[in-house]
């Protein structure tokens, strides 16, 4: 009976999980989130310690993998392997986290435990935004994507001020669970975790009313939403009649002022090789679309190669045509003007597995018999070899594509180089109608508070939108429609705190978990009885 009530607090805990997130969306459940897993955690005893730990990290892979798959099992509809492997993942790595927790409250005490959570979890989501498995769809600081009034310091944190919030105010309300059930007083920290709390909640209510739009000018955008599904559509369909398409949806805009017209990620299917880009036949066939408006300029998603030289012939990213030729191929996106050469950039933040190989020697051999294919590639794809923008007459931008858009401190660095505003080009209809387009939608909200700048974002399927910096969504297309939005959008300068020095707590979180790590390992040493 003990143990089946420990598993119920586990699974309690990934239900609370599930219906905090969005698009599920009540944020408010994931202040108690951790709370039954801490109590099962810290007060987990079977009798039997050579099966003890085994039982515990049983239960928490059980919890972890039902919150995990829950909310991310649309990955599978791109790829079955590719989804299952990252729920089994995170749900080790989130594990792992609790399990040390639990080795350090035996080892160093339950106190330096209770302080311990937050650091290792912090510095497992810093792990997970920067190595080469990186999958921090789940971080914790993205739960509140949907209720941006509540957190407009990200401007000053970044999402992992959100995830030290959660882990703070978890934290401090299972101590008072505690208490109460020992009959002592569970004022104080209660206290503390309301103080916790609202605090936050009063500073971004605080922001956002003394918040004023940018005014360093203005940007008319038309952004276009083609609609063909990926799996069966979109790499088939010839490419002559996605353009008809999409030249029909842009008949009711050329008597307005446009200033840029954005097309999503890989919407010119036929490849390009980038030295002959000037020339391709799309290339033209769009410049020609501007040749009585030339002060417009069209960015659209585009899959590019180019040719190596020798000595980068040892890329990793290198491929080897059957002619012997060496190349790499690239996720493209492209700004393309009636009177000046095309600007070319390159997606950086690659899926791993179906954009690049990660950790190359070891799942190299994996990868090669079990490919995962999208957009009708496979394999390592090029990247930029240095942050820049792009150039518009309107102004500098960056251009994130997909993926990208969930890195807070990458996407940052662009400010630094003077970006003034952000488009986002994407193609989420590879999950199908899942909780996953929905999702790095919503993130992408994130992104435009943490940077102060409107997001203008087209996606293949949808939702494609116009986000302004306080993270609202201005205008927005839902999911499998075709059509187009006009929008004006402001420009801004503005360097925000974080957009200066980035996930600065996910570095100290790591310096801190470093030290715990290798205190836990000298007291194994010194006490490895009690390890067992």
């Amino acid at each position: 009976m003990r143990f089946v009530r420990q598993i119920l607090f586990c699974l309690l805990s990934a239900l609370l999980f599930f219906i905090s997130w969005p698009p599920n969306s009540f944020p408010i459940f994931i202040f108690i989130a951790f709370v039954p897993i801490l109590w099962f955690v810290f007060n987990f005893n079977t009798g039997k310690k050579v099966f003890s730990t085994w039982f515990l990290y049983l239960s928490l892979v059980l919890t972890f993998f039902g919150l995990n798959f829950s909310l991310t099992s649309w990955v599978m509809n791109a790829h079955w392997g590719g989804g299952l492997f990252a729920s089994c993942l995170n749900t080790f790595l989130m594990s792992i986290v609790l399990i040390l927790v639990y080795k350090i409250k035996k080892m160093i005490g339950e106190k330096h435990a209770l302080i311990s959570f937050p650091v290792l979890w912090l510095a497992f989501e810093y792990l997970h935004l920067n190595w080469d498995l990186t999958w921090s769809w789940l971080t914790l600081g993205n739960v509140f994507s949907e209720n941006t009034s509540w957190i407009q310091w990200y401007e000053y944190t970044g999402v992992l001020g959100g995830s030290l919030w959660v882990l703070t105010i978890n934290t401090l309300l299972y101590l008072a669970l505690r208490k109460f059930l020992s009959n002592q007083s569970l004022l104080k920290p209660l206290l503390f975790a309301l103080v916790f709390l609202t605090i936050p909640l009063f500073i971004s209510n605080s922001i956002l009313s003394n918040f004023s739009e940018p005014q360093q000018g203005e940007v008319n955008v038309v952004i276009v939403q083609p609609n063909y599904e990926p799996h069966f559509e979109k790499f088939s369909i010839p490419q002559n009649t996605q353009l008809l398409r999409v030249e029909s949806l842009l008949d009711s805009v050329w008597n307005s002022d446009v200033d840029l017209i954005v097309l999503p990620e890989t919407f010119i299917i036929d490849w390009i090789w980038e030295s002959r880009i000037e020339v391709a036949p799309i290339v033209q066939r769009m410049r020609s679309w501007l040749k009585d408006h030339p002060n417009t300029q069209i960015l659209t998603g585009a899959s590019t190669g180019k040719l190596l030289e020798e000595s980068q012939q040892i890329k990793p990213t290198a491929r080897q045509s059957s002619s012997g030729i060496w190349y790499e191929v690239f996720n493209t996106a492209l700004l393309i003007s009636v009177d000046e050469p095309v600007q070319i950039f390159h997606k950086s933040k690659l899926v791993p597995g179906a954009e690049m190989t990660p950790y190359h020697l070891l799942f190299k051999p994996i990868l090669e018999k079990f490919p995962i294919e999208l957009a009708g590639s496979i394999g390592n794809f090029g990247v930029n070899d240095s942050i820049f923008n792009l150039n518009s007459k309107q102004g500098s931008f960056t251009s994130l594509i997909c993926y990208e858009s969930i890195f807070g401190e990458y996407v940052s660095k662009f400010m630094a180089k003077d970006a003034e505003w952000i488009c986002l080009i994407s193609n989420d209809g590879w999950w199908g109608h899942t909780y996953g387009h929905q999702q790095l939608h919503s993130y992408a909200r994130l992104r435009a508070i943490e940077n102060r700048r409107y997001i203008v974002r087209s996606a293949n399927t949808g939702i494609s939108s116009v986000i302004n910096p306080v993270g609202i969504v201005e205008q927005f297309l839902p999911y499998s429609e075709k059509g187009v939005i006009e929008a004006t959008i402001f420009k801004s300068d503005v360097i925000t705190f974080y957009s200066k020095y980035g996930d600065y707590i996910g570095r100290l979180a790591s310096f801190l978990a470093i030290v715990y790590i290798l205190q836990l390992m000298i007291n194994y040493l010194r006490h490895k009885d009690l390890f067992k």
